[in-house]
């Protein structure tokens, strides 16, 4: 390699650059930075330093003195988001200098083609390394065109692995199969991430192992080390599972987002000239976020771009990802990794006030004892405002919540807080509550509820939180799981049960009572019984579940039933047979058994009618969406799997950061690792109490823990505390040096406490609330946490109370008193009952326009009393299958008395492949949902369509229709809906309308819209072919233009074969009383038998 570092002799300085087009100059340190040699540097940039305008400008000055040309500029960060953002910079800083006629005249200039081509490269970390394995494949033995697994598909699949094993040791470990597969994926992730060979780890648990055959050293047995090696024993299974994964993944031509960046520099490793090519189409890289690169990206980067003009931008003072990998050691290495010791620094924040700033700096300052690289305190901005930074600390974190609500409420309705939207009308401002955990989230959401502010609980964890849907998951766990006690508990004290304390506790006797006895209910033998218990987890305890199934059948005067009150009893019995319904359902669909479970539990009802969550619909529909997307995983698609999926989700996402844009005039309340890159103007940073923020003393010993990769492996190993095992001559010696390693842990832990707590409160613009309180649910106070109490004593928040006024926790000793059980009406009991008595009192001839929908309800109440052997019709048609009922109900249904396993046909993954590749073609961002978390996280979507096994494709076919769709005219035409789903009401029954894509022709009362179904099948044969297929164009056409609310003699309907690169527009579409006639006529031919 050569080295590229060169002078540079300044043609327009940046603040002349700035002059011309009427920008804010840089200043002294900013200038710096964008002028600085060519060459590899160092860029320390504080919280809000300007960082991303500074490297735009960097861009403009290069570009503009003729240094580089703006396609030869790399640009690197870790989000789609951050990219986006820098990327657009960088684009506009220079549109405006062609604009200018600042732009360097080059060779093709006049060409408007090479204009547009001749811009910035800027993606994420992981999608530049998939570009590298993509291009670059087969050189290593990989197929480019792998599919690309997320995080949850590579979960699912580690699942499948570890049921399927046969490995004894894995009943060892005491392990559930979801815990077991979380372990290998973070196993076979921190492997990857850190360039770990396998074999050496698995020969290090041998002989970690060995530590328990040791001399004691002492007088006691020191047992403690025997189970220290237990928990390494599960390594050398755990690593073979991690080997299985990655096999698995090659068999299935499919890769991590991890496997692309260990592939892609294995690939730069053996072949220089790939390494050549890329360090001359890039002539400048700019590093962003570099804080938070793992070890490998860090080595694949330095091995590309090493004494070549890389500039480096990172921050080690929100270095908050080291749970994954990330290392903000990197940034200390910078020099040794790129060569050159050039150093720069961004001190001045753009963002925060005064006070906020100094209470950042009084944070950070231990961090300057172990920092990788030194930092300076940050310093205001010009005209920055000076607001104090607020202070709460009362008794409860009731009142705490309260106060909380309270401030934001005052904040929100300030109009000297108030701005203008980009239209000039008045804005409120934007708020956000950021919480360590989520352990007293419920408490701030019911005072926000209390004092009317509006909020919104941002991600998965959220949605896993609202009372619906935490009731419906409930639901759905009891029926797959009969340890569920928890849930079911809940689902027996909420409104559908109502179930008293003595009948909870009843049911709590039945279950032991059970759980000593055989089928026939006698008492087990001592000895059987003891090994019973032995079989399963210290914490695995009766089922309450099997108590509740056999109160459905025990006879009336049962002796063990005596303990239940007549109405519990009777209550617990519906229940239970509630549950056993829908446990014959298991083999649904898993939509259909959701939906199912949603119906019978009523709570599609309460999302309707709660006026107190009006949102409760929306939450409903992104529960749906969230089954959608693991429905499109393809792998293990039951319901067991999808519950352990949603936990996944849940843990990860947490700690994702987020790009959901500030709501003016609302509370956004998201994780501190959520709000990493977001601000507010106003901020509130909760619990800054002692054992949440810092956290409590853990006694963890880090790496020595089921599933973890020992520190030795890592590649930030050097700043890692070190448990020096190997020197232990006996057990008490042993004990010892892990006593000390878990100190240097614990150390390491409040430094990242630290780091978190400074991240939280430079989130704020200008209003900054920091609080806590002395009683939540302990038995003991929580008084101030260190962070809190170290900035009272610098006298930049007021002074703490130093004890509770109580010397006895408030929230316990006088408890809020409640009826029990709980009206399931709550406040809306008088309107509720108002309404019913309209019902009631209702002319019954004058049913208005509900009369239809009365009828079809009527009568399918009264198809379901005609019997339960019968097999009815489903309450769910899809679209696609409503020809079938149409032509041969008789044949669908004997279908559903007799359903035969069918293999998945090559052609039907083809078309579900084909279909998410045009999804993604049409609306790229159509798959996040509203998310933006770190592509390292595994949801990221640029480098190709999720899915599983692709082996039984044929790649040339899809390759085929791919090239088909390119040149036909659909191409080229930009879809206003795509893969929309409606759910349309017809003849008692829901079709589920799946639409491909809606395309819009003219504007107004012109417009005219066009539904397209692509299929990759061959077209219709014949004329009866084409009629029947017309029915699900015809649907499609009614579903949308109910739900677009138009008349649909608007809108046209088509189908695309792709295979036959024909579109198929039938000549006539029944409208709404023709499929109303032909449903209707399919359902009296099978009369008799529903």
């Amino acid at each position: 390699m050569t080295d590229t570092t060169t002078s540079t002799t300044t043609r327009i300085s940046a603040r002349s650059i700035a002059e011309r087009l009427g920008l804010h100059p840089p200043t002294p340190e900013q200038t710096l930075v964008i002028e600085s040699e060519l060459g590899p540097a160092l860029v320390v940039a504080g919280a809000g330093s300007g960082k991303t305008e500074t490297m735009a400008f960097r861009v403009l000055w290069l570009v503009a003195n003729g240094l580089v040309a703006p396609a030869q500029i790399l640009g690197l960060t870790f989000t789609r988001k951050a990219a986006g953002e820098l990327g657009h910079r960088m684009r506009d800083r220079i549109a405006q200098l062609r604009e200018n006629d600042l732009m360097p005249e080059r060779d093709g200039d006049d060409d408007p083609a090479a204009e547009l081509l001749d811009s910035p490269t800027v993606s994420t970390y992981n999608s530049f390394a998939s570009a590298i394995f993509r291009d670059n494949a087969p050189l290593v033995g990989y197929d480019g065109d792998a599919v690309l697994l997320g995080e949850a598909a590579t979960w699912l699949l580690a699942r499948e692995l570890v049921t399927r094993s046969d490995d004894l040791r894995l009943a060892d470990t005491e392990k559930s199969v979801d815990a077991l597969a979380t372990a290998v994926v973070r196993l076979a992730s921190q492997l990857a991430e850190n360039v770990a060979d396998a074999d050496r780890v698995e020969q290090m648990a041998e002989d970690f192992r060995a530590l328990a055959d040791l001399p004691t050293g002492g007088r006691g047995a020191y047992a403690d080390v025997v189970t220290m090696t237990d928990r390494i024993a599960a390594l050398p299974v755990l690593l073979g599972l991690a080997r299985q994964l990655q096999q698995a993944k090659r068999d299935r031509a499919a890769i991590e987002f991890s496997d692309q960046v260990a592939i892609a520099l294995r690939i730069v490793e053996r072949n220089p000239h790939v390494v050549t090519e890329l360090r001359d189409r890039y002539r400048v890289v700019i590093l962003d976020e570099y804080q938070d690169t793992s070890v490998v990206q860090t080595r694949l980067l330095a091995l590309l771009f090493a004494r070549h003009p890389v500039m480096a931008v990172g921050d080690p003072n929100q270095s908050i990802y080291g749970w994954r990998g990330a290392s903000a050691a990197g940034l200390g290495q910078f020099g040794s990794w790129f060569g050159s010791d050039a150093r720069f620094e961004l001190t001045t924040s753009w963002r925060n006030g005064e006070r906020i700033l100094d209470a950042a700096n009084r944070l950070i300052r231990p961090l300057a004892l172990t920092s990788p690289v030194s930092v300076a305190a940050l310093t205001a901005r010009p005209g920055a405002d000076a607001h104090p930074v607020r202070l709460l600390y009362p008794e409860t974190v009731v009142e705490e919540a309260d106060q909380v609500a309270a401030w934001f409420r005052g904040g929100l309705a300030d109009p000297a807080e108030w701005g203008t939207d980009d239209a000039g009308d008045p804005q409120p401002p934007s708020a956000a509550l950021i919480l360590r955990s989520r352990g007293t989230l419920e408490q701030f959401l019911s005072a926000f509820r209390r004092a009317g502010v509006p909020y919104h609980v941002l991600g998965v964890g959220g949605l896993l939180a609202e009372p619906l849907v935490a009731d419906l998951v409930a639901a759905l766990a009891v029926v797959d799981d009969p340890g569920a006690n928890s849930e079911l508990i809940r689902l027996l004290l909420g409104s559908r049960w109502r179930l008293g304390t003595a009948d909870v506790a009843a049911l709590r006797d039945l279950a032991r009572w059970l759980e000593k006895r055989d089928l026939r209910q006698k008492p087990l033998d001592d000895e059987v019984a003891r090994q019973l218990r032995a079989s399963v987890a210290d914490d695995d305890s009766a089922s309450l579940i099997d108590a509740l199934d056999f109160l459905v059948t025990s006879a009336e005067d049962h002796g063990a039933v005596r303990g239940f009150s007549e109405e519990g009893l009777a209550r617990l019995r519906d229940a239970g047979e509630t549950f056993a319904r829908l446990r014959r359902r298991v083999r649904f669909d898993l939509d259909d058994l959701v939906t199912t479970v949603l119906q019978e539990l009523d709570l599609d009802i309460e999302a309707e009618a709660n006026d107190a969550r009006p949102g409760s619909g929306r939450v409903l529909e992104a529960f749906f969406d969230a089954l959608a997307g693991f429905q499109q995983l393809g792998q293990q698609n039951s319901l067991r799997a999808f519950l352990g999926w949603l936990r996944e989700a849940e843990s990860r996402e947490r700690l994702s950061p987020r790009s959901d844009p500030p709501e003016p005039g609302c509370v956004q309340i998201v994780t501190i690792h959520g709000s990493k890159g977001l601000e507010w103007d106003l901020v509130a940073v909760p619990r800054l109490v002692e054992g949440e923020m810092p956290s409590a003393a853990r006694d963890t010993g880090a790496w020595v823990a089921f599933g973890e990769l020992p520190y030795e492996f890592r590649g930030d190993a050097s700043v890692l505390p070190d448990f020096r095992w190997r020197e232990a001559t006996t057990r008490k010696e042993v004990l010892d040096l892990f006593g000390a390693f878990k100190s240097e842990v614990r150390e390491q832990q409040l430094l990242e406490d630290r780091r978190l707590a400074y991240v939280a409160i430079t989130r704020a613009r200008r209003h900054l609330l920091l609080s806590g309180s002395f009683w939540s649910s302990q038995t003991k106070p929580r008084r101030p946490g260190a962070f809190l109490r170290e900035l009272a004593d610098d006298g930049i928040v007021p002074a703490l109370p130093e004890a509770p006024e109580s010397e006895e926790n408030p929230l316990v000793a006088e408890p809020e008193k409640a009826d029990w059980p709980r009206d399931p009406l709550g406040s809306r009991r008088q309107r509720v009952e108002a309404a019913a008595e309209l019902v009631r009192t209702a002319d019954p001839a004058d049913a208005g326009r509900w009369s239809r929908d009365v009828e079809l309800l009527l009568e399918e109440r009264r198809q379901r009393l005609r019997g339960s052997d019968a097999v009815t019709v489903p309450e769910r048609i899809p679209a696609s299958r409503f020809k079938d009922w149409v032509e041969n109900p008789a044949r669908v249904l004997a279908e559903l008395r007799r359903p035969m396993p069918e293999r998945p046909y090559r052609a039907t993954r083809l078309g579900t492949l084909f279909h998410a590749w045009v999804e993604k073609r049409s609306d790229p961002d159509s798959a996040m949902a509203g998310f933006d978390d770190l592509d390292a996280l595994g949801s990221e979507l640029d480098g190709g369509i999720e899915g599983e096994d692709l082996t039984a494709v044929d790649a040339a076919r899809f390759a085929e229709l791919r090239a088909t769709f390119e040149a036909s005219p659909w191409a080229d035409r930009r879809p206003i809906d795509v893969e929309r789903e409606i759910h349309l009401p017809l003849g008692g029954r829901t079709v589920v309308c799946k639409i491909d894509a809606v395309y819009a022709e003219g504007d107004g009362d012109a417009i005219r819209y066009e539904i397209v179904d692509w299929k990759t099948g061959k077209a219709p044969r014949d004329a009866a072919d084409r009629e029947l297929k017309q029915l699900q164009l015809a649907l499609y056409r009614l579903a949308y233009a109910r739900w677009r609310g138009v008349d649909p003699e608007h809108i046209d309907a088509a189908f695309y074969f792709v295979a036959d690169d024909e579109t198929l527009r039938p000549e006539r579409i029944d409208d709404e009383d023709a499929l109303a006639a032909r449903w209707a006529e399919a359902m009296e031919r099978i009369a008799p038998s529903t």
